[in-house]
């Protein structure tokens, strides 16, 4: 065994959303500057990424980040993924943030505020912790805006980079439910190819369900640019349905968020900023793994399942 090859990995995941969080490993990238490091992991170390992102040790699902030092926030954070999925996600900071807290690989703050440093800014997150537990994590969005509104989807802006193609749930299919997941994913599948010869930027396609019964509350799934389905309500999605909802009269100023796997996430309007939303969750770490990259090994890279 070659321990030279060895990747040291926590794995956690936020309302259902899995991100693996490479805390060692082989992987050396130089320098101070974020973006060059986001470059150098983006255009390199595909054997790597691919061993911890696809089966049989990780999935289509799986997210990946590395954990690297940093001269201006308590650490930076760098994202990998599969193709055709945003290289930023806000789960990524909430995730990372509690198992280095949780694990003693990040020291506590006795203001439980924390910063990270990524390619999109450095963010600032606040980690409640409880017996040594983060019981809760917050984090603040940048400025959310409305672009454009059309009789088939609702384009919304979010920290005025990633867009997403909100849509109302159509009338082919009664209700965002498990039950009706083949549906929705014919739905989904349909709308991105569509839309992949279209000269649209978009990150993802939302598919939103207001339930009549209770006032802020939301159903929804969004897909990403390959049709898959995103396992949690997503925080991006659910700034830009709040983003959206803002536009209209009596609009709410708090969303409850529920992914069709029963996950859900809050997000509320910041006082004196209608543009800036706040959401505040838990993470919750499901292992720790030390993975072994052996060039021998016929599935070294992995696999992808249809």
């Amino acid at each position: 065994m070659n321990y030279e090859k060895m990747y040291s990995t926590i794995d956690t995941h936020v309302a259902g959303e899995a991100f693996r969080i490479v805390i060692q490993s082989p992987i050396r990238l130089g320098g101070d500057d974020i973006q060059a490091k986001q470059d150098e992991l983006k255009n390199n170390f595909s054997n790597e990424k691919n061993l911890l992102l696809n089966e049989p040790r990780g999935h289509r699902g799986m997210h990946g980040c590395v954990v690297t030092p940093s001269r201006v926030a308590d650490f930076s954070l760098l994202f990998f993924n599969h193709q055709d999925v945003s290289n930023f996600k806000y789960e990524g900071l909430l995730a990372t943030v509690t198992a280095l807290v949780e694990t003693g690989n990040l020291n506590r703050a006795a203001n439980d505020l924390y910063k990270v440093e990524t390619v999109k800014g450095i963010y600032t997150l606040k980690a409640l912790v409880e017996n040594q537990e983060v019981t809760s994590v917050s984090i603040e969005s940048e400025s959310c805006s409305e672009i454009e509104a059309n009789l088939d989807y609702t384009l919304v802006r979010v920290d005025d980079d990633r867009n997403y193609l909100l849509y109302t749930l159509p009338d082919s299919i009664p209700s965002i439910e498990l039950e009706h997941l083949a549906k929705l994913n014919r739905w989904g599948l349909e709308r991105t190819t569509e839309l992949m010869n279209e000269n649209i930027d978009y990150v993802g396609i939302v598919v939103v369900e207001s339930v009549s019964s209770s006032p802020g509350k939301i159903r929804s799934v969004t897909f990403e640019r390959d049709g898959y389905i995103l396992r949690s309500s997503g925080v991006d999605s659910t700034f830009a349905i709040l983003t959206a909802l803002g536009q209209k009269e009596n609009s709410e100023s708090e969303i409850e968020n529920h992914s069709i796997f029963g996950s859900s996430l809050t997000a509320k309007r910041i006082a004196g900023d209608e543009h800036r939303f706040s959401l505040e969750t838990e993470a919750f770490i499901t292992g720790s793994h030390e993975f072994i990259f052996d060039q021998d090994d016929p599935l070294k890279e992995g696999f992808l399942l249809a």
